[in-house]
């Protein structure tokens, strides 16, 4: 038998952990384990367990999982059960991803983007996209990714020199190197290779690993996607390991900066009441805010 929820109580009795576990709805089940050490409070685990009879019955777990260890559906529905969650499902986030990857119209560019979707296509569907800033929750870096994509299109029609090839690409592939920078879909904090590198240096790092792979060595595609990546942020004081030097890169910079701001916005704005001000927004220089 299988349940899944979050450790709400640990305490030790006859040399085992005794367990209080609640699921979705709040219902609770004490489960016993014997070789628990692993096991945090708070987090959620699909348990793996017997019932055993006797003066009183209980629940013996034979086995557990963390839920980054589930296949990826039962995961995303797990994640969704628990914590907060991107408001698009995995199934359509993945259809409209794909559905701009389609659009891509150079070879190279778009199997670039293909393969590093692939190679991180769980963490690029679960992660969120900041550990607090923006898109801070479950499935935020898929959300991100698409109301971008989604205001790119305005841009391209209104500015039509702008290739959308590269910037359909770099929307997709900006963040990707936060699948390496962040730890987990949830309770996230920043690695090693996180702390010292950052995402933009590392997504323009898996490209060329992309590149090579491939067999794109030196091809401009790969110069120019690698540049959009590590000059998003704009500026180096914002984190830009250059400043953007093409008409894509700068289009990227700005994409990415109005969609966390204003989702963040958005977000905030729900929770506020009408005439009163916002509380400080982190993205907004921590301005606050008047709804109207």
């Amino acid at each position: 038998m299988i349940f899944i929820g979050k450790i709400a109580g640990i305490n030790t009795s006859d040399g085992k952990l005794n367990l209080l576990v609640l699921d979705k709805d709040k219902n609770q089940m004490n489960l016993k384990v014997k070789d628990g050490a692993s096991l945090e409070l708070g987090k959620v685990y699909a348990f793996e367990y017997d019932e055993v009879k006797g003066e009183r019955t209980s629940y013996h777990v034979k086995s557990y999982k963390e839920v980054n260890e589930l296949p990826l559906t039962l995961m995303d529905e797990t994640l969704r059960n628990f914590y907060k969650a991107s408001p698009v499902s995995l199934e359509d986030s993945e259809r409209e991803i794909n559905r701009y990857i389609s659009l891509i119209g150079n070879e190279k560019i778009k199997k670039i983007t293909e393969f590093l979707i692939f190679n991180y296509h769980d963490k690029f569907y679960t992660y969120p996209a900041a550990s607090k800033m923006h898109h801070a929750y479950v499935g935020g870096l898929a959300y991100h990714s698409i109301g971008m994509l989604h205001m790119a299109d305005g841009f391209i029609e209104n500015y039509p020199y702008l290739d959308k090839d590269y910037i359909y690409a770099g929307i997709m592939l900006h963040d990707i190197g936060k699948a390496i920078e962040l730890t987990g879909c949830v309770d996230t904090a920043y690695s090693l290779e996180g702390q010292l590198l950052g995402h933009l240096v590392i997504g323009a790092m898996e490209i060329e690993k992309a590149a090579e792979k491939l067999g794109y060595v030196g091809d401009k595609e790969v110069l120019y996607l690698e540049h959009m990546l590590v000059s998003h942020h704009g500026l180096p004081q914002f984190g830009a390991a250059k400043k953007p030097m093409t008409a894509e890169a700068l289009c990227l910079w700005h994409i990415d900066t109005i969609d966390s701001k204003f989702r963040t916005l958005g977000e905030v704005l729900e929770e506020t009441d009408s005439e009163t001000y916002t509380d400080a927004i982190g993205v907004l220089d921590r301005s606050k805010v008047w709804k109207m």
